[in-house]
């Protein structure tokens, strides 16, 4: 999977997420500060066993930490990616680390695309009325390597 390192040090992420999880009024646990560590510190998207594997040891168990990045889910600090894989993935989405992925159908890299134009709309949801949105947007497609793989028959792309 391909990663970028945040704009920002990773120090003001996990304090901008430490503060968005006191006004969405969750207990503050140390496995969640362990978790929000962990998606402040790297760009990510991970999967639950990466967040482990990433922890300190016995900081908690697994299914701690599928209750903690749903909690955190729900207050909107983190954002869960589906790569049509059966896997679900975890990063961290606050301010201006909102961003989508491109994902390859063949090996599955993942590259980071910058920019938002689902904003716009958000923004005349907004002027509607609207209130507490979201959106998520995964393009897939065959990366320039699988797809010179596939023209030369090296492989089933």
């Amino acid at each position: 999977m391909t990663t970028t390192q945040a704009v920002n040090p990773p120090n003001a992420y996990f304090e901008q997420s430490l503060q968005q999880l006191q006004d969405s009024d969750l207990r503050m646990t140390g496995p969640r500060r362990s978790i929000l560590k962990v998606l402040t510190s790297a760009h990510g998207p991970f999967t639950v066993d990466e967040i482990f594997g990433q922890l300190e040891p016995h900081t908690c168990d697994l299914v701690t930490i599928y209750r903690s990045v749903a909690a955190l889910e729900g207050a909107g600090i983190v954002r869960r990616c589906d790569f049509g894989d059966g896997i679900y993935r975890y990063e961290y989405n606050i301010g201006e680390m909102h961003h989508h992925h491109i994902v390859c159908r063949s090996c599955h890299r993942v590259e980071v695309l910058d920019f938002c134009v689902v904003d716009v709309l958000e923004r005349m949801a907004k002027k509607r009325g609207f209130t507490r949105l979201t959106h998520t947007m995964e393009l897939f497609g065959l990366c320039p390597e699988c797809t010179a793989k596939k023209e030369s028959g090296q492989a089933d792309a």
